[in-house]
């Protein structure tokens, strides 16, 4: 076996899914929460999670029950060595809010495997082991966050060619990202939305999404802001996170370019291309949600452009 390195450290960014008008197409990295997996061969044979931290207590040990643990084992079987061992410590520090939570842990192990051989594998070719863990826990294929927290930076995705793109990223945009202390989950905001979806609605998501798209590819923050603009989606979700409409017109009164829910929520969160501006659009976000009886958290951030990478020896978890 090429065993290049005993024992590592990654990391794996927080995301946004959707980006608001891009359902299931677009996804975002984004710096300051992430997943840091801990991990070092072992003899005995397979995955095994030697420990989680920052979860309460909620996620399974069980390697073949943990997207973490999955998504590692997919790597030994893509490397050839189902045969090899490897201990994994999980450090949970994206909450499960619409933040790409199970798709960080995801890709953090699908990387800490990867990086254990040496970064043997390029991102492209990890990213069907990062859908099997994930898709253990969602229960279905989104490629928004994985693609996202693995190769950072605005990425495009299509489902059904299982396949994402990175796009690139922003260096002016400045993200605002407000989480109620409530939990949200992909599968129950799923259940919420139509199967029918109206024809100019569609078109106007369309639109906005290869806006987003091509002010990425041309550097341009204010318009990628303001094509943030969820018409289909969105409304149908609003009423699960309470106060939302008040925080999305507060958002906005403060300056913000663009704001919509973070993936399925509870999450919400805007961008500004004016630094100045993202202490008071936080603020007014932060006492919307207030003023709605939701105690909530501020995380200011930009767009993380490097996604999965793995930390140099004694790097500090990233807060």
């Amino acid at each position: 076996m090429n065993q290049q390195y005993r024992r590592v450290r990654v990391f794996a960014p927080a995301s946004v899914g959707n980006v608001g008008p891009g359902f299931d197409t677009l996804g975002m990295a984004i710096t300051g929460p992430g997943d840091t997996v801990e991990a070092e061969w072992c003899d005995e044979p397979g995955i095994h999670i030697a420990d989680i931290t920052g979860d309460g207590g909620r996620l399974p040990r069980k390697a073949a029950d943990n997207t973490c643990g999955i998504a590692a084992a997919e790597v030994l079987k893509l490397a050839g060595e189902e045969t090899a061992g490897v201990s994994l410590i999980l450090h949970k520090g994206v909450p499960g809010t619409g933040l790409g939570s199970s798709a960080a842990s995801a890709v953090a192990g699908a990387w800490a495997v990867n990086a254990l051989l040496g970064e043997r594998f390029a991102k492209e070719e990890l990213l069907p082991a990062c859908v099997a863990g994930e898709q253990h826990v969602s229960g279905g294929v989104f490629l928004d966050n994985l693609a996202a927290a693995l190769y950072g930076g605005v990425v495009a995705c299509h489902t059904t060619m299982n396949r994402a793109w990175r796009v690139g990223t922003l260096e002016d945009l400045q993200v605002v990202v407000v989480t109620p202390q409530t939990q949200g989950l992909t599968r129950d905001s799923r259940g919420r939305l139509s199967d029918g979806v109206p024809l100019k609605g569609f078109v106007h998501n369309m639109a906005a999404a290869c806006a987003m798209v091509a002010a990425v590819a041309r550097g341009d923050a204010a318009t990628f802001g303001r094509a943030i603009d969820d018409r289909v989606v969105e409304p149908q979700r609003a009423g699960l996170i309470r106060g939302f409409a008040k925080v999305k017109d507060a958002a906005l009164e403060a300056g913000a370019l663009g704001c919509s829910i973070s993936g399925a929520g509870a999450s919400v969160f805007a961008v500004t291309d004016d630094a100045g501006r993202t202490e008071a659009i936080a603020h007014a976000m932060a006492g919307a949600f207030a003023r709605a009886g939701a105690s909530a958290t501020v995380t200011l951030a930009r767009i993380d452009a490097d996604g999965a990478r793995t930390l140099p020896d004694g790097a500090r978890i990233p807060e």
